[in-house]
């Protein structure tokens, strides 16, 4: 009896393999992440990214074995993070996702990508996931956590935590309320970040020699992500791999 309490509960709370998320079609229980097949063809999983930034890399010629060229959004630049990985395209139907968890409340929202991303890394990121210590997110600043009323990076890596077996620790802390990112260059963005972060005091015991998870929702320029990263590393870190649910393909005009 208790079983089916809970499940009804479960139900009400995350009420995921009813209908489709996107296009509230009904469908079976059994559907990967509560998409319908339809809407699941339309989402862009990436394959082929970039090694350091993440952001999606075509091979354009027609010799297959043919290496990728340089990612012209890493070129001249050298990040603090050893990595970035993102698994899905940056689309209409892709950023409703993350829409819906930050600015609608829909929290189950939060569970389904961490699906996602775990089930990706346990697929083709084994070697990475064995030697990482500890998943960490990047904090909202006071102000809009007061507003929103959760963080969805620490709700999406809380579930990524569960599923692929590592603790999450909160390491780090937003001790400047910046105004919002959107819109900005990498230069602007870097400018306005600088200083933001700062180790938590109880943190300093963990980081040192550590290979760290940092999760967040959507890589763009990747100045978020870099000035934490530049926290950990002053605290003694060792590798330092970012794990963003979103990324859009390379613009110029996002790099003045």
């Amino acid at each position: 009896m208790f079983e089916k309490i809970w499940k009804i509960i479960l139900d009400m709370v995350y009420p995921q393999n009813l209908n489709c998320i996107f296009c509230h079609m009904p469908i079976s229980r059994s559907n990967r992440y509560s998409i319908c097949k339809k809407c699941l063809e339309k989402i862009i999983f990436i394959h082929n990214s970039c090694e350091c930034c993440g952001k999606p890399t075509i091979n354009t010629s027609l010799e297959l074995d043919r290496p990728i060229e340089a990612c012209p959004y890493c070129q001249g630049k050298r990040f603090l993070f050893d990595r970035n990985i993102s698994f899905i395209e940056y689309g209409d139907l892709s950023k409703l996702m993350i829409f819906k968890l930050k600015y609608s409340a829909k929290t189950y929202m939060a569970k389904i990508i961490g699906e996602i991303m775990a089930d990706s890394l346990l697929e083709s990121h084994q070697d990475l996931v064995a030697r990482m210590d500890i998943i960490t997110f990047v904090p909202l600043n006071k102000k809009r956590l007061e507003t929103r009323g959760f963080n969805q990076a620490e709700k999406i890596g809380a579930y990524l935590a569960d599923l692929i077996g590592l603790p999450m620790v909160s390491l780090v802390e937003r001790v400047k309320n910046t105004d919002k990112l959107h819109g900005l260059s990498s230069q602007e963005r870097r400018r306005m970040l600088k200083n933001s972060f700062k180790l938590k005091e109880e943190a300093k015991d963990l980081v040192y020699g550590k290979n760290i998870l940092i999760v967040d929702d959507i890589f763009t320029t990747g100045a978020t992500v870099d000035e934490i990263s530049k926290v950990l590393r002053l605290a003694g870190a060792q590798e330092l791999v970012s794990l963003t649910f979103l990324t859009g393909k390379y613009e110029k005009d996002i790099d003045k």
